[in-house]
């Protein structure tokens, strides 16, 4: 009880916002942020490097993930450095504190947070010498959010060394367990300590973002468990906390109070399940902006299906910001939309003799057939793809050489493609490989050492992020099926164990 009552303090008492800019002390949880957003323009980013060379320029490549408030958790982007050394980044929102997971080269891996102005020095010299996480020596960040960044990567560093793995902990948690919530809050205690001895040895210490972002991770894992258990609590407001950053902790806050009211509050009321009727139960239970901000959480894994939802759901919002907002979506999935339109109509005329899926590289006795990728955008890859496996039904697999949950799945694709072949079926597997992390060895070796039949094909990290931009993927594994009819369907595989060879063979009518 004790741990109870003082993590309840800790949370609860407003906190000090010694040296932090208006944004930080304004979450978008406020029922007036539409006001205060009203104002701002929309975030930038440029950087440029020094102690370069024109050979040391063409070899880096710039990739970054932007967190967002809906699905899916973060979009990807590769950016080249323009001429000088340059570049400038525009987002597309005006959502305070964003943040962005940055690679530059093989030099730089760290965490931004864009709000309204940044600028980032890289001093190619001391980057060679020695690589930097998060904050580092060849690293510097300038303008308006230049100290909050610097701040919030020193957090990092700081928590890894003295609460090092929580997340680890965090994980070992069972949703089961009766004294979850005890084992929770003592965890997030010590991580409010490390907190407040962060703030002592910090002058500026974005004490605000810091916290709210720690309240949102916590409530997020104690969603979890009331959600997997359908506890029901007592007023709804203990579920809710201020959110002040667009950041994988928010993400997952909003998330599971989403399913949390879907699973446990929404079921209880007895109605038939639909968006609408669900929107409307929201904003019976809700602060309106909470109500907006889970609308927005709404998915169809079908890129038409949630344009129409979003459609839908755009009247039944209550504050300008999230209508602007959905705005901005609705319009980049129409955009999708079109260009997935496009290449269905432009594969159409592509003959199969005059395709090619890139340079072979190797054949083996097991059925690999390993190439490497030359096309120059996801949009000429995914034609090729159409016309050269014309008529066919295609599971094509993005993934990664790194990611485990990508290798945890090559023994089921195996069954299913050895299943597919017994009933002679016209089905190919095709496995897209992300350069990124990885190099044309590290592919090879793995491919050959899973034995994965199929057709493997090493893509550039900038081509298939493109293709997961277009069909709205979020991350590694992630499956589109071609049907034998040239259309592209994404959204009926989410997991390639749950997929069944009567599936596959009902896509085949």
């Amino acid at each position: 009880m004790k741990i109870n009552i003082f993590y309840l303090l800790i949370f609860i008492i407003p906190l000090g916002t010694l040296g932090q800019t208006k944004s930080d002390d304004f979450p978008i949880t406020n029922p007036n942020y539409s006001q205060y957003s009203l104002n701002r323009s929309y975030p930038q980013i440029k950087g440029r490097v020094v102690n370069w060379s024109a050979n040391d320029l063409q070899d880096i490549l710039i990739k970054y993930s932007l967190v967002n408030i809906g699905n899916p958790m973060q979009s990807s982007y590769n950016i080249k450095l323009d001429q000088d050394g340059s570049f400038l980044i525009t987002l597309p929102d005006k959502l305070p504190n964003r943040q962005i997971w940055f690679t530059f080269g093989d030099y730089v891996y760290t965490c931004l947070y864009s709000d309204e102005y940044l600028e980032i020095t890289f001093d190619l010299d001391k980057l060679k010498k020695k690589p930097v996480y998060m904050t580092g020596d060849g690293l510097k960040f300038g303008g308006k959010d230049g100290d909050k960044n610097r701040i919030m990567n020193e957090y990092i560093l700081f928590n890894k060394r003295y609460n090092e793995n929580f997340s680890g902990k965090i994980s070992l948690l069972a949703t089961e367990d009766n004294d979850y919530i005890a084992k929770l809050d003592s965890l997030f205690a010590f991580q409010q300590q490390i907190n407040k001895k962060f703030y002592t040895e910090f002058s500026n210490t974005y004490q605000t973002l810091i916290d709210g972002k720690t309240k949102s991770s916590y409530y997020a894992k104690k969603l979890n468990y009331l959600f997997r258990n359908s506890i029901q609590v007592d007023t709804i407001s203990e579920l809710l906390t201020p959110v002040y950053s667009i950041s994988n902790d928010s993400h997952e806050y909003f998330q599971f109070l989403n399913y949390y009211m879907q699973g446990v509050g929404f079921k209880k009321t007895k109605k038939k399940f639909s968006f609408i009727n669900l929107a409307l139960y929201y904003d019976e239970v809700l602060p309106s902006i909470y109500a907006d901000l889970l609308k927005i959480q709404f998915e169809d894994r079908d890129i038409k299906e949630q344009c129409k939802l979003y459609e839908q759901l755009r009247p039944t919002l209550h504050t300008d910001w999230t209508k602007d907002y959905l705005d901005s979506q609705i319009k980049a999935l129409a955009r999708k939309i079109t260009q997935i339109d496009s290449i269905s109509a432009a594969s159409a005329i592509i003959q199969p003799k005059n395709s090619t899926l890139g340079k072979l590289i190797i054949k083996t006795g097991s059925g690999s057939s390993l190439y490497i990728d030359q096309h120059k955008s996801g949009e000429d890859l995914l034609k090729t793809l159409k016309a050269v496996f014309a008529d066919k039904l295609v599971i094509i697999d993005l993934w990664a050489t790194w990611c485990i949950p990508c290798i945890q799945a090559m023994p089921s694709s195996k069954k299913l493609h050895a299943e597919s072949q017994v009933a002679e079926l016209p089905i190919e597997f095709v496995y897209l490989c992300t350069s990124s992390g990885s190099n044309e060895q590290k592919w090879q070796n793995k491919v050959l050492e899973l034995n994965q039949p199929g057709t493997h094909i090493f893509v550039d990290s900038k081509v298939l992020t493109e293709i997961m931009n277009i069909f709205d993927k979020g991350g590694f594994p992630s499956y589109i099926l071609l049907t034998p009819s040239g259309q592209y369907d994404y959204k009926s595989i989410s997991s390639i164990q749950e997929l069944s060879l009567d599936l596959l063979k009902q896509k085949l009518l």
